[in-house]
């Protein structure tokens, strides 16, 4: 019975199953490879579903694989493949089994495309309340401050000057904590100045808060959207923050530039490094969580991170977005 049903598999199988020998003659196509591809037989490894077959048996010949996995994009449709070796009397035999993935592959567009609004819409948001937080609560506190001020001077009681003097100090801190929150929410100077003088001005300012040596590089002047900015300039409040933190540098690099239709952003410190490799697997780390929602962030906005460290070696962190 067992060698019954291995002996019909293919035929019963939903998916496309094909064998090829050495030459890229097709051997075998199940039904649903023939109703699906009836010129199979006729373009062997010229057909698109089989193209570049042919260079995997290389690496099956020395023994490196066992099979090999891929994805085909047809006009229409896509396929993940698995190719696997096999050498029988005749020869070389590969049989590829592909599996429509079309319906997922679109799914995940959908998506990743729903990713990204909402990565959009929540920095639109931001910006929103980073502006009612400096402008309307702000000029509030302000007037509050003011009016608290007007009464201390016309008391005569020193128990309430003192009390009012107080609260004026209060609203102050508010004040303050207020500002903070605004500036992590959406940096002003992103909006006043663009990303080259709000990431200048980072710099800078972390520079005089952890005595660490920054230098910026800069001068790029390149309109991109609003949550891209916030992106990057965050990308660099997190890879400063980590390196002051973990990598005790003596000097860390800032630079933004355009490469080709490119804007790229580095970061590069001679501290102590890290296990890169260890972070993409595991990364509950130092710093960590922070790489990769990075690279996530990055990626849902259309961008990169790559991540270039090693024990001793120091760290360099290169941030890719597209221009459009």
């Amino acid at each position: 019975m067992q060698t019954r049903d291995w002996q019909i598999f293919p035929e019963e199988n939903p998916n496309l199953v094909i064998e090829c020998d050495s030459s890229g003659r097709v051997l075998y196509a199940n039904p649903e490879a023939t109703a699906r591809f009836p010129d199979l037989d006729d373009l062997g490894w010229r057909h698109p579903l089989l193209e570049g077959v042919h260079r995997e048996i290389g690496g099956f010949g020395t023994g490196r694989e066992s099979f090999v996995a891929r994805e085909v994009k047809l006009d229409d449709a896509v396929f993940e493949q698995k190719i696997c070796f096999s050498r029988g009397t005749d020869g070389v035999v590969l049989r590829i089994y592909a599996h429509d993935v079309t319906a997922l592959r679109a799914v995940e567009a959908k998506l990743h495309d729903l990713a990204r609004d909402l990565v959009v819409a929540q920095e639109s948001e931001r910006q929103r309340i980073s502006r009612e937080l400096h402008d309307q609560v702000g000029q509030e506190l302000a007037a509050l401050k003011i009016s608290l001020q007007l009464l201390q001077s016309d008391v005569s009681d020193a128990a309430i000057g003192e009390a009012l003097g107080d609260a004026v100090g209060l609203v102050e801190e508010v004040r303050d904590q207020i500002r903070i929150v605004a500036k992590n929410l959406r940096p002003p100077m992103i909006d006043a100045l663009g990303l080259d003088a709000a990431l200048k001005g980072f710099c800078e300012d972390m520079e005089r808060r952890t005595k660490l040596g920054i230098t910026y590089e800069g001068g790029v002047q390149v309109e991109l959207a609003e949550a891209v900015e916030a992106c990057l300039y965050r990308f660099v409040q997190e890879a400063l923050t980590n390196a002051a933190v973990h990598a005790q540098p003596s000097m860390v690099a800032v630079s933004l530039t355009e490469e080709g239709d490119e804007i790229v952003l580095r970061v590069e410190d001679d501290g102590v490094g890290f296990d890169a490799d260890h972070i993409s697997s595991s990364p509950q780390g130092p710093g960590g969580m922070g790489l990769i929602g990075m690279r996530e962030r990055l990626d849902l906005l259309g961008g990169s991170l790559e991540i270039d460290s090693s024990p001793g070696t120091g760290t360099r962190l290169t941030a890719r977005t597209p221009v459009r």
